[in-house]
Parts: C-alpha cells; structure tokens; sequence
C-alpha cells in the first residue's frame, strides 16, 4: 500500500512565563502569557508509484519554508480571543494572551476550489496558559484537499499527439493538458492538483492520435471522496501501438486507512459500463423505518460480464465495515450474508445481472446511519461504483434520549428522526409514582444537526424518582425514561455558630493556625457580637486576623483562616516553618453554588512579597471544590505542597472569590460552582476562607481581618443570579 502523499508542518508554540496572581493553594487566576510559535515544515512524500523530485525532504533552516501560516486562538466558549496573519511573526513578537485554556487553529491560504501545486493545510490543537510556568504546543498542519495526479505511459506520450486530462469537483476545474505539462524533453511533467472536498469527482480523458483522429471522451465519476486522499490515474496501452484501440487506467485511493486499486481498461469502441439501480427512489440520504417491509433491493446489470462485485456493508453487531466478493463467492460467503438478511448470489464471470436485496437486513438494524456501496467491475475492466446512505429511523416523531438528574432539577434531552423537524416538540414528566403527565412549559433549545432538542425541568423533589417522555405534536406514546433526582446534602455546623472553645470550630471544619498558638497567636478565633444573622441564641460568626509575632528569633506570620478538614501537626523551626493539613470532608452530592456573607477588612501587606504583594492592598480569599480524591488531600506548607485546583483531575466542580474592603458591614456572596465533570459523583468537599490570599507563601497584611458567617448550599438554578447552562446534550 502507498503511503498518503501529506505534508506536515509542525508548529511548536512557546508560552512564555506569565506574571499572575496566584491563590493561596497554586491557583492562575488573572494575568497574561506570550504565545510565540515557530513553523518547520516537512516536505517528503512517499509514493512507490511515482518518485516526485518537486519535493524533496527539507530540514528546518534551509529557506525552504515558504509557505504562510495564520494562527487563530479561540477561548473555551470558540469565541475568538486572537488572531496573527503571519505565524512565523510570533517568533519575535509573541502575542500577548491571558491565562486560560484555548484552542488554537493554524491555516495556510486557501487556493479556491481548485489550484496546481497550492495545497491547503490546516491543523488545530488544545492548550493552555498557566501562570509562571513555560507551555509547549505542537500543531499539526495536514492536507485538508483532495489530491489528483495524473501519469501516461511511454507508449501513450509517443502515439499520441493530445492528451488532455480534465477533472473537476463541481465547483472549479483542472485541466492537465498536453501543452501546459510538456518539459523540454517532450516528456509529460507530472503535475499536483488539489481540489476542495466536495464529496465527488469527475474526470475526462480527451485523446487524439498522430493522425489528428479523436477518440470519444472517457468519462468517469468517484463518489465519497474525502480530505486528505490520493487519486492517482496512471495511463498505459491495453494493446501494441500498431493498435491504438483500447487504454489502460490504474485509480489508486489512498487515505492512509486503506488503498483501493482498480485496474481498468477503457475501449474507446466499447461504451458499456455496469450499471447499478434500484427499486426504491434514491437520495443522498435515504431514510429507513425499523422493521419495515419495503423492499430495499439492487440490480446490477454487466453486458460484458463480472470480473469484480464487492459489496461493502456494517457489520450488525460492531457496526465497522465488511467487505464481501460476491464474483465466485463460496456457499459459505452467500449463508453468511443470508444469516443477517443479505440476500446475493454468487455472480460467474459471464453473468449479465444479478441482484442484492437488503431488505430485510436494514429492518434489523438499530437507529443510525449506515453506508453501503457496490462496485461492479465488468470483464472489459469498466467499472461502477455507487454508495447508499440508510438512514434507519423509527416510526415515532420523537423519544427520550438522554438526561442529568441534579437535586431539584433535571436536564433532559429528546431526538427525533424525520428529515425536517416535527411541529410541537416538548417533554412530559411526572413522578414515577403519580398517574398523571406534566407539559414541560420553558424553553426549549434545538440541534437540527444531530436532530435533538433540550430543555431544563424545574421544581424536582430531591431523592424522587421521575420519568419523562419526548413528545411533538403529533405523537405523545414514546419511550419513557426513568430518573432519580440526587439528595440535597449539607457540612455539619455550616452557619458556624458551634465551637468547642474560643479557638476550635465544631463539625469537620479546623484551622491552619493550631500551631501558631503556641507561641500566643490566635488568628482565628468564634465572634458573638459582629454577627451576619443575630436573630436566636447561641449565633456565633468566624473572625479570621492574619497576625505576625517573633518567637526565639523566629519571624512568625499566620493568616487568620478555616478549611473543612483537619489539622495534622505545626512544623516551628526557624529554617521550616509550616504546617500539614488534610483537606476535605465526605461529601456526595451536587450543589450548583455556596452562598454566605463575609465582612472584609484589609490592610496593606507588609509581611512577604510572594507575586510582588509587598505594598499593596491585602486580598481576602473564600474557595470551594467538589473532588474524588481517594482520600483528603495533605496541603503541606512548609513544601508547597497545595492542591493544584487549575490541573488536579480529581476536582469534579471548583468556585472561588477573591475580596476586598466592605466598608466594615457584611455583604452576601455567592460563589458559582464551575463542573468540569457532568458524570461523576464526588467524594469530598473543601471549604477554605482566609484573610489573606497569600498567608500559606507568608505573605499578607498585619492586622488584615475576614469575618464570615452563614455557609450554605444552592442546589435549585431558579434561586441562582446566573442559573448554570445545560448539562446534557451538545
């Protein structure tokens, strides 16, 4: 097999390191990074069929790289963020970018529908831009056209005088004419053109000989032509020159999956080709009822007889093509195909029609689309090719086909399977337990490309079991899909009014700060009288201070805070300072945000300089995440050992919130959990609020001040300023 004659250039991207500020676990979180990239290009080809001089392998450096990249960046949302006409600019002038993640898209210039020797390239890859550290991106930029060459046999180029070679795709064509391609030497000059995908090819061959006599046109078409094949016509006489009568074609298709090779012999006298028709009416898609009975049937007619008839089709049960030869096939091909409702004969050489039903096979199949194609190549070595398109439906308008089942809601997603889209198409739903149906009443969001719709059902019961239907207008008897809504859970002691004594909250929640009590520092500490909600006994708040002492020549600053988790042991020692914390509590459910009030009192840092913080105004910093860590996580400070809540890819769902002055009241907050996971449950939650941002890197405002009170949970959209966006489907 050839292997596929693509270019590859390599674009390795450099993000040079970008100055942001950095939570006080690790976390990027604003700033910039410098994108720069670097262009090689490789330009071997390998075709055993035939050696191209034209390109040469190249090697970086050598003044060869002539071709002109664009680089386009797109945010997450495929907003696009930047764009260079010229990448190779970059290497110079990096662009200057924000930390996140994007997706880049490298292009060169497109050449129309149609052009000699200008292929178009494009690649694309993922990455992103961390704060302080270097990121390396390659970008593979392949052949995104179909490729043509066309080659003549010396016994052609010598007995015949024109040879023009035209092939078009239906937008733009090329002609690879006798004079445009003749060298010097009287030798044809392969030439490479490239055509715009368009899914069909059509060629013709103009011949006329050394005595001015011209042939009828050879004409072909090739269907289901895709990016980045080869076709490769090679031309040589069937017979010797004294009888120019009859050619020869080799078409040869590689896609770097699978080479077709058809030999083919063309007589200029003899115009018949197979032919392939059917009883049904044929379209690009042809749509297909499950266990229908209409017949589904293809007649082959040959007047000159089979050498080849292979039929390609899914395999039923893994859906990947199988490729039969039905030109003497054995007893056991044809029980085979008859096993899975195939019905075909095993076709001799001199047989003139045949038939191939697959009535009853595409009745057995499950909703999707298949592909099957004939190729029918007749003993003149003429051949045609035609590929069907079933689209295998059912006899419903619409059905239940996916969902996410939160607490207090639901994502549900329908399909439906006619061409055009059915009138009405909503929901119902109800619990299991109920007799009677809801209509979903809200708005509805359409995917007429994959042919389903979506829609958010509100209101649910945690812990409740549902069932919801797709309905249109036309049809409400359709499948029924069951669900169970999630619980509603909460941390012990949330509103923190419970501590065991001036320094020590209850319920799961401890603080980074045990250690620092042993020399007299109590920067966390229960608040009774500056509360968020005074309203009953016993309310209590959380005064978190970052404090700064000296302890036998040690210089000592710790950042008022709290965490669910639990404190492991202080480390006091002038050269190491720190402490291990596990982080985390269990916890399994799903909520969509924390909310709770905060009253932030900052001063201006004066202990550490960690991201240059010396001088400015302190930061107050309130995190949550939801992750399945196997076990809490060991923050140790002393090493820098903190949660890397950009890259961990145990963190399922992450929020934060960075604060600022409140003018000495306290002020609500609610923080939006992001999910990077739609799937998975969680295993622990971490709450953590500190008083200064940078107080684990020792850095912060002597004096600086974070109260918080009345933690809790949001698991209903409706009570969310921003309610998040879907959960299921695309």
């Amino acid at each position: 097999m050839d292997n596929m004659m693509i270019k590859y250039l390599i674009f390795p991207c450099m993000l040079l390191p970008a100055i942001v500020s950095c939570s006080e676990n690790g976390l990027q979180e604003e700033g910039h990074g410098y994108l720069s990239a670097r262009v090689y290009e490789d330009g071997s080809m390998n075709d055993v069929k035939i050696p191209n001089e034209k390109f040469p392998e190249l090697k970086s450096g050598d003044g060869t790289d002539d071709l002109v990249f664009s680089l386009t960046v797109y945010d997450a949302y495929s907003n696009q963020v930047a764009y260079v006409e010229d990448c190779s600019t970059l290497a110079k002038n990096p662009m200057e970018i924000r930390v996140g993640t994007y997706t880049a898209v490298a292009s060169s210039a497109s050449s129309g529908p149609a052009a000699f020797d200008a292929p178009f390239y494009s690649g694309s890859t993922e990455f992103s831009v961390a704060a302080d550290e270097v990121t390396n991106i390659d970008i593979t930029a392949t052949v995104a056209n179909t490729k043509v060459t066309v080659e003549y046999s010396d016994e052609i180029e010598d007995n015949f005088q024109s040879y023009d070679f035209t092939v078009t795709n239906g937008q733009g064509q090329l002609v690879f004419s006798t004079v445009d391609c003749t060298a010097e030497d009287g030798r044809l000059v392969s030439r490479d053109g490239y055509f715009t995908v368009t899914g069909t090819l059509t060629w013709t061959l103009s011949l006329v000989n050394n005595d001015g006599q011209k042939y009828q046109d050879l004409t072909g078409t090739i269907d289901g032509v895709k990016a980045a094949q080869h076709y490769r016509f090679s031309w040589s006489l069937a017979h010797e020159p004294d009888n120019i009568g009859a050619g020869a074609i080799t078409v040869i298709l590689d896609d770097s999956m699978n080479e077709k090779e058809y030999d083919l012999v063309l007589d200029p006298d003899d115009t018949t080709v197979p032919e392939i028709t059917e009883d049904f009416e044929y379209s690009d898609v042809i749509s297909v009822e499950i266990g229908e009975s209409v017949s589904r049937k293809l007649t082959v007619n040959s007047p000159d007889g089979f050498s080849s008839l292979q039929l390609t089709y899914p395999d039923p049960s893994t859906f990947a093509p199988v490729k039969v030869e039905l030109a003497g096939a054995s007893e056991e091909t044809i029980s085979a195909l008859s096993a899975i409702g195939i019905s075909a004969s095993s076709v001799a050489s001199e047989t003139t029609s045949t038939e191939v039903d697959v009535t009853s096979y595409l009745s057995s199949l499950p909703i999707a689309t298949y592909q099957v194609t004939v190729l029918a190549v007749d003993r003149g070595n003429t051949y045609t090719e035609k590929t069907y398109n079933f689209d295998v439906i059912t006899d419903v308008d619409a059905e239940a086909a996916a969902v996410n089942a939160w607490a207090m809601f639901a994502d549900v997603q329908g399909r439906w399977f006619a061409q055009t889209q059915p009138e009405g198409l909503s929901f119902q739903y109800k619990k299991t337990a109920d007799a009677d149906w809801t209509d979903f009443a809200g708005e509805i969001t359409v995917n007429a490309e994959s042919r389903t719709y979506t829609a958010r059902l509100l209101g649910l019961a945690a812990e409740t079991e549902y069932v919801f239907r797709a309905v249109s207008a036309e049809d409400k008897e359709t499948k029924e899909m069951t669900f169970t809504t999630e619980q509603v859970q909460t941390v012990p002691n949330m509103n923190l009014d419970s501590w065991s004594d001036q320094y020590t909250l209850e319920g799961g929640w401890d603080s980074a700060n045990k250690g620092s009590t042993m020399v007299s520092l109590y920067p966390t500490q229960k608040e009774e009288s500056h509360l968020a909600v005074a309203d009953g006994s016993g309310k209590a708040a959380a005064k978190l201070e970052s404090m700064y002492t000296t302890f036998i020549g040690m210089q000592i600053f710790a950042a008022g805070n709290l965490y669910t988790g639990q404190f492991v042991k202080a480390n006091i020692s002038v050269s190491d300072p720190g402490a291990e914390l596990d982080w985390g509590v269990e916890f399994t459910a799903r909520p969509l945000a924390l909310r709770g009030y905060y009253d932030y009192r900052p001063v201006t840092v004066n202990r550490g300089s960690h991201n240059g913080m010396n001088g400015q105004m302190d930061i107050g910093q309130i995190q949550v995440m939801l992750t399945d860590w196997d076990a809490p996580f060991r923050v140790n400070t002393s090493s820098e050992q903190f949660v890397d809540t950009v890259n961990d890819p145990a963190i399922i769902a992450y929020g934060t919130m960075d604060l600022n002055s409140t003018g000495e009241s306290y002020q609500e907050f609610e923080i939006p959990l992001e999910y990077r996971d739609m799937t998975r449950t969680p295993k622990y939650i971490v709450i953590v609020a500190a008083a200064s941002k940078y107080g684990d890197y020792f850095t912060g405002g002597e004096g600086s001040t974070l109260y918080v009170d009345e933690f809790s949970f949001v698991y209903d959209p409706s009570d969310l300023t921003t309610p998040p966006e879907m959960t299921v489907g695309e």
